[in-house]
């Protein structure tokens, strides 16, 4: 007889660990449902709803860590922690359809949270996500903080083609540069540099692209010249309703991404109470403003914003909580050559490779990189071990 620990990192692991007993391929999902555990985390709840939810939880076997002011019935709002099977959550969420103080909304959001079907969509295509996807960066932008900017549209086109060829799945061209102190450029400036490799890249390329722009005017002619996705550093919040009806006249997929302040002022001494729920809350209300121009919600993908507005300790935190915003579609992790990685390792190349593995390994759907070579490779390797 051999007694051991069993190594589990996601539902499939779960659901593979139950088959290889040889049970009835009838409680396969069931079980698996009941060895995975999903911790929960409510912040800013009502303390009386705080009470009652915590005595359904324990009631269906879940544990909760809280407040003392909740067992102590104080009057205020809380944080909590629910610590529960994926089994034990369906049962609870059932109980809270029922109770008062908000309670039943929260049910209905657990249930959005555990759901593990995800898309991203564009133009009335899917992108696969069953595996992490490479985003090939093609940066138009001579200043581009990554010093691989590109002047002439052929070496634009040749870049993009061999990026494709390498195994990236989509191509994302940018012709501003976003770095820490940088001036924001005029949407003419921009649109004269990118349309020329625009229209010689969508030409030759198969693969989806996307335009680095938060610009109505650069979006609309980017989309009129076949562009499938806009990835916005501003979450809407420069081009507003209109470019937000724009993008869902084309039915484009977006990218919303979290940055505090501008490129121009985000890195002076930016602050924040709780990073990760501070980044989610933004995102979440952004989906949810994206959504009311007719945005449907699997177009819409999410981007905590690593390098923008944080310091190198809410980097790290964003990184290793990438599955937190998976509950609001599919994730983008942009950590390529950011100053955060070169200030913890240098500018050594397998250090930049190193953190785009982690930010597919912690929950990144989609990775934006420069060195689409090296991590398609990485990434073969992660699918790999998922695998077995």
């Amino acid at each position: 007889m051999i007694i051991r620990k069993a190594a589990i990192n996601n539902f499939s692991d779960v659901l593979k660990l139950v088959k290889s007993t040889g049970c009835s391929s009838a409680v396969y999902e069931s079980l698996a449902n009941k060895g995975m555990l999903e911790p929960i985390v409510i912040e800013k709840i009502d303390n009386r709803a705080a009470n009652i939810l915590k005595q359904e939880a324990i009631s269906v076997g879940a544990d909760v860590a809280l407040n003392e002011n909740i067992s102590r019935f104080k009057q205020g709002f809380s944080d909590i922690v629910i610590f529960a099977t994926l089994s034990q959550l369906g049962k609870l969420i059932s109980k809270l359809s029922f109770q008062p103080f908000g309670l039943k909304q929260i049910g209905d959001d657990l249930k959005r949270i555990i759901i593990k079907k995800k898309v991203f969509r564009y133009r009335n295509k899917s992108l696969d996500l069953s595996k992490p996807v490479v985003m090939g960066i093609v940066n138009l932008d001579p200043s581009s903080f990554s010093g691989d900017g590109l002047t002439d549209p052929n070496k634009a086109l040749e870049q993009a083609v061999e990026f494709e060829r390498l195994g990236a799945g989509i191509i994302d061209i940018g012709a501003e540069s976003s770095r820490p102190g940088v001036k924001l450029i005029d949407p003419e400036t921009e649109i004269k540099r990118l349309l020329p490799a625009l229209k010689r890249i969508r030409k030759r390329v198969k693969i989806p692209i996307s335009i680095d722009t938060y610009k109505y005017e650069t979006a609309k002619i980017a989309l009129s010249e076949g562009a499938d996705i806009i990835n916005d550093i501003f979450s809407l919040r420069k081009g507003k309703d209109k470019l937000a009806k724009l993008i869902a006249d084309y039915k484009a997929g977006l990218i919303l991404m979290h940055m505090k302040g501008t490129p121009e002022n985000m890195q002076v001494k930016p602050e924040y109470k709780n990073c990760t729920s501070e980044v989610y809350e933004f995102l979440c209300k952004r989906k949810s403003y994206a959504m009311r121009f007719g945005i449907k919600e699997d177009y819409i993908a999410v981007d905590p914003g690593p390098g923008f507005g944080k310091t190198v300790k809410h980097n790290i935190e964003l990184v290793k909580n990438m599955n937190v915003f998976s509950s609001l579609g599919a994730v983008l992790g942009a950590v390529s050559r950011k100053r955060f990685v070169r200030a913890l390792a240098g500018e050594d190349k397998a250090s930049f490779i190193t953190v785009n593995f982690l930010s597919a390994f912690c929950g990144a759907d989609i990775v934006r990189v420069h060195d689409v070579k090296e991590t398609v490779n990485v990434f073969k390797i992660i699918e790999t071990f998922r695998g077995i």
